[in-house]
């Protein structure tokens, strides 16, 4: 059905072009003006002459080269800036007013000014870096803006990396905006670029071939360049699409990699989680007040209390995610956590989502203990792919097997039946070791099955 429907689309396209170039013969016919307006033949028979030229490929390869390093630099330091700027309004408004100039100044007028500071073969590249750089900066601040931010907090917390960080979730998140902008912006980096080059007479050029066929009235010629940076900029379009859309697949891939290489980290002497007179407020009004209690190495403590109490925003600030009022937290470096909200990377399979934080882990112990509680569920199969209590179990996996001092789940057995329930009790039981455990919950229960001691919020 895929396939029928791609040559259906084919077969339209192809088409439409046949379309244009009737049109465009009959117009030429009815003008019989080589000279006005020449056949789509004797525009391919002019363009076949010049490809048997090398000068035709010289001037090729030196439009290329340049037109595409300046748009492969400035694509780059456009996305940097633009992933800096996100988290940064000041850098933001310091950049705006810049972009802003850029994105509303004809080529055509500053041109004098780029010849005067760059030379002719200056003109090309600084020409492609005014159309490229505000396109791709003001699309990777939006694509930043939608970044997950449940995944990229609860990976930053179990101790990935900003390459990590970076290929998981900041990356996929910029991404669509990337390849939208790309299929207007690569067109246009062409066109900017031999439009500079014709002003500026660079030598040896496309931008000059196009010029000194002007200048000479061989009108087909003319054409036949023309043809030829269309073609190259459709090609470089379709090519730099291509790695776009291949990119994500490889950067999940590689921080999967990266993180399967990964050495553990060493065991903390002090796994003590220690909260003094903790307060947190939330729009000036106290959410959590005086809460003071510890868990050392091998303890588990379940806060427990009704919805609002403020379970949630009592771990978030013993995390550093929130600012608190007064009060202290002492905990370890390395924490491990299930969030009340989803937060697994969904275009990686449950085994890889696990392998991401589990320093070290070998596929094979990662598969032995997804089996444990994912009995059901093929360690290949896409997060994207689970039900809601599959992913609650897969991110019980995933905080258990990150190495870790202390292990913080914030409501972790939501939309699991009794059976699962259960399972997922034992298997904490199970795989947390002698590290501290702080669980909110609702159910006394809990408490019971973990041999845990229990604080009530509330009270």
């Amino acid at each position: 059905m895929e396939r029928g429907r791609e040559a259906s689309g084919t077969a339209r396209r192809a088409a439409a072009i046949a379309f244009w170039i009737a049109v465009w013969w009959l117009v030429a016919a009815l003008v019989a003006q080589p000279l006005l307006l020449p056949t789509p033949w004797q525009t391919a028979v002019a363009f076949a002459s010049l490809v048997m030229t090398g000068e035709f490929w010289l001037s090729v390869w030196a439009s290329f080269a340049t037109i595409c390093g300046a748009f492969v630099a400035t694509f780059a330091v456009a996305l940097g800036l633009g992933i800096l700027a996100a988290p940064r309004p000041w850098l933001q408004d310091l950049i705006r007013p810049i972009a802003l100039v850029l994105k509303a100044t004809p080529v055509a007028c500053v041109v004098v000014l780029l010849l005067l500071w760059l030379g002719a073969e200056g003109v090309p590249s600084a020409a492609v870096a005014l159309m490229v750089f505000p396109a791709y900066y003001f699309s990777t601040l939006e694509g930043a803006e939608q970044v997950d931010r449940r995944v990229r907090r609860a990976l930053e917390v179990m101790g990935a990396g900003p390459g990590k960080l970076f290929l998981v979730s900041t990356w996929p998140g910029v991404l669509p905006y990337l390849q939208a902008t790309s299929r207007n912006a690569v067109g246009m980096s062409w066109k900017a670029g031999v439009a500079a080059e014709l002003i500026a007479m660079a030598l040896n050029t496309m931008g000059e071939k196009v010029y000194q066929a002007k200048l000479l009235l061989e009108t087909a010629n003319l054409f036949a360049w023309t043809l030829a940076v269309i073609a190259l900029a459709f090609a470089c379009e379709r090519v730099f699409l291509a790695l776009l859309d291949a990119s994500e697949g490889w950067g999940l891939r590689r921080a999967v990699a990266l993180a399967r290489r990964a050495v553990p980290r060493d065991a903390e002497s002090d796994a003590e989680v220690q909260v003094t007179d903790l307060s947190v407020e939330r729009s000036g009004e106290l959410v959590v007040e005086g809460a003071t209690f510890s868990v050392g190495a091998g303890q588990r403590l379940c806060l427990r209390g009704p919805s609002g109490v403020g379970k949630t925003t009592l771990i978030s600030a013993i995390l550093g995610l929130i600012p608190t009022s007064a009060g202290s937290v002492l905990r370890p470096r390395s924490v491990s956590v299930v969030f009340q909200e989803p937060s697994l990377v969904e275009a990686l399979s449950a085994e890889d989502n696990v392998s991401l934080v589990a320093q070290g882990a070998s596929p094979e112990l990662v598969r032995s203990v997804l089996r444990e509680v994912l009995p059901k569920v093929a360690p290949e199969k896409l997060a994207g792919e689970l039900s809601g209590g599959q992913k609650r179990r897969l991110e019980l996996v995933r905080a258990l097997l990150c190495p870790s001092a202390a292990v913080f789940l914030d409501e972790p057995f939501q939309g699991l039946d009794e059976a699962n329930h259960e399972r997922a009790l034992a298997f904490i039981d199970r795989r947390l070791g002698d590290r501290a455990l702080i669980l909110a919950t609702h159910d006394d229960e809990d408490a019971r099955a973990l041999s845990a001691a229990d604080y009530v919020l509330g009270d």
